[in-house]
């Protein structure tokens, strides 16, 4: 590994946590003097600080964490898979699910015009020539619903997120790349669902941008394979080597493989604008306190 790099990541940890703690504490911007970070959105190190989840927690898992599990499991998917507290608001939890609903407010929102699905992440058709109430709701959604008392049976036995992601990746809508189901088993690991996830430390599903980070570690190629092994391996080091890097301002409790996994895919887009490689999809605007982003985000 490159001593260079592995301080510029843990370096990119430190500060983008310092700006989210100045941030809350009422100082003004900017909370940073990295024009970088300045400039560009970089989601938070620490997934469960983001706007989205924090909305995701307070309303609508936690005043539900008595429910049966495989309720549970299903609300963290119908919540991620349309992404916005303003449908989850309008829709509610399920105790039962009603297709005809769910579908009906879907298109009734997108015909007025209202902000229905995320902008964080595409959710494509997968070659289903219908509409895209119908495809979320009849083809991803609905199998989850069916069969969510298995699902909460694998997570029982389990205490593992990745049983339970490659569980859940065997579902229409939810597998590939294993993108929406990690969404879904992180949400898990902080309900009583996986709340004693035996692999928090140990596993991670490594995505596009996370691979790219390790290979900036290791100076190889950038698109350069990587199999789930290696990858889990050598997140597993940089773990292991957090608490020598990770500034007092973090709890070192917090610092888990899903943080390590997202901060090398936030690492390397900054990377990418500090090296000439590219730049994000989204700018931040301190007056306004807004991001300006592109149409497209990562398509899941």
């Amino acid at each position: 590994m490159l001593t260079e790099a592995i301080e510029s990541y843990f370096g990119w940890i430190n500060e983008r946590h310092s700006i989210y703690l100045r941030r809350r504490s009422g100082a003004s911007a900017p909370w940073t003097d990295d024009p970088i970070l300045q400039e560009y959105k970089f989601t938070n190190p620490f997934r469960e600080n983001d706007r989205v989840t924090v909305w995701m927690r307070e309303n609508w898992t936690d005043p539900n964490h008595n429910r049966p599990h495989g309720e549970i499991i299903f609300n963290c998917c119908l919540f991620r898979m349309i992404g916005t507290s303003e449908f989850a608001e309008q829709h509610g939890w399920s105790q039962e699910f009603n297709p005809t609903f769910t579908k009906d407010l879907i298109n009734s929102r997108i015909e007025q015009g209202l902000r229905t699905f995320t902008g964080a992440y595409i959710i494509t058709n997968q070659g289903l020539k219908l509409p895209k109430s119908e495809v979320v709701v009849d083809h991803f959604l609905s199998p989850i619903w069916e069969n969510k008392e298995a699902l909460a049976q694998t997570a029982t036995e389990s205490q593992s997120l990745q049983a339970l992601h490659e569980a859940m990746a065997t579902y229409r809508g939810w597998g590939g790349g294993g993108f929406m189901s990690y969404e879904v088993v992180t949400d898990l690991n902080y309900t009583p669902v996986l709340s004693s996830a035996k692999d928090r430390y140990r596993w991670a599903n490594a995505g596009p941008g996370a691979k790219r980070g390790l290979n900036r570690i290791h100076d190889r190629p950038l698109k350069g394979r990587l199999g789930d092994y290696q990858c889990n391996r050598e997140m597993q080091d940089l773990l292991e080597l957090s608490g020598r890097y990770i500034g007092k301002h973090i709890d070192p409790l917090a610092v888990d493989m899903r943080c390590i996994e997202h901060s090398l895919c936030e690492w390397d887009k900054y990377e990418r604008v500090r090296l000439g490689q590219g730049k994000p999809r989204s700018k931040y605007h301190a007056d306004t306190g807004m991001f300006l982003e592109s149409p497209n985000g990562p398509v899941a």
